[in-house]
């Protein structure tokens, strides 16, 4: 990972680049104290991941994100600042965070640990789940067809639980706020989840569902979702959310409060 430090106080802006040196993910780091400078760097070189003090001697360090952006629209931004004065107006570029001074190890880790993540995700393009609007998943840009349309509802519910793993009695539930899980229900859930299962096999994708000890999961890590990449401050998922999330399912209205 190549990592762009820009700051206009020396010592600020040493001990960047002295924590990202230390941290095994970064390859390389380049230092820079104003905007004109990251600009002309810019032309024959790419950063990965950046740290830009919002307050710039020569430009709004949220301007240089925005030139910045235009070349390279998923590239990872975090401010660093003395003061929270200036973070609602950083967040119109979309950062993945805003600090403030001075940065520490603890912070900078977790920073870049999630644009890795975030970039993991989006190079896992063979399977995409779409969770803005209308549910759907893809595979290899097909989407994916289900018998049962419960079924498909099963596995939005599960990708909503982002990984946690849930008993089928809770699942049952959720779906069905007026029911009893009686025997009846237990084994029409049963079909349901078979009906599912059948579907990823088809498209040959069962890995993504986990089942064990009576508890179904997704996991997170095979496919791309852009509820994720919204989580992990991603810019383009970020300005994909026009207000609907996963439409037509009543437990998912629940959830969409937490975009706001």
């Amino acid at each position: 990972m190549r990592v762009l430090c820009v700051d206009h106080e020396e010592r600020s802006l040493n001990d960047a680049v002295a924590m990202c040196r230390e941290n095994p993910a970064v390859d390389t780091v380049v230092g820079l104290g104003s905007a004109d400078e990251v600009l002309e760097w810019s032309k024959m070189n790419r950063a990965d991941f950046v740290l830009i003090d919002v307050e710039l001697p020569d430009r709004s360090g949220i301007d240089l994100a925005d030139e910045l952006r235009k070349k390279s629209p998923l590239l990872p931004v975090v401010f660093l600042a003395e003061d929270a004065r200036l973070a609602y107006e950083a967040f119109r570029v979309y950062p993945q965070n805003y600090l403030l001074k001075p940065l520490t190890k603890a912070a900078l880790e977790r920073e870049i640990n999630r644009s890795l993540l975030a970039r993991s995700l989006r190079d896992v393009s063979h399977i995409e789940v779409k969770t803005f609007g209308n549910f759907e998943i893809t595979v290899d840009g097909s989407a994916l067809t289900f018998k049962r349309s419960r079924a498909k509802e099963l596995l939005a519910l599960l990708v909503d639980k982002q990984g946690a793993g849930i008993p089928r009695a809770q699942a049952f539930t959720e779906m069905w706020e007026d029911r009893e899980y009686d025997r009846k229900a237990q084994k029409y859930f049963d079909n349901i989840l078979a009906s599912l299962v059948e579907t990823l096999r088809k498209h040959n994708i069962s890995e993504i569902l986990e089942i064990k000890s009576g508890r179904m999961r997704i996991r997170p890590e095979l496919f791309d979702c852009d509820r994720y990449r919204f989580d992990m401050g991603d810019s383009e998922a970020i300005s994909a959310y026009q207000g609907i999330y996963m439409y037509g399912y009543s437990w998912a209205n629940w959830n969409s409060g937490f975009f706001e």
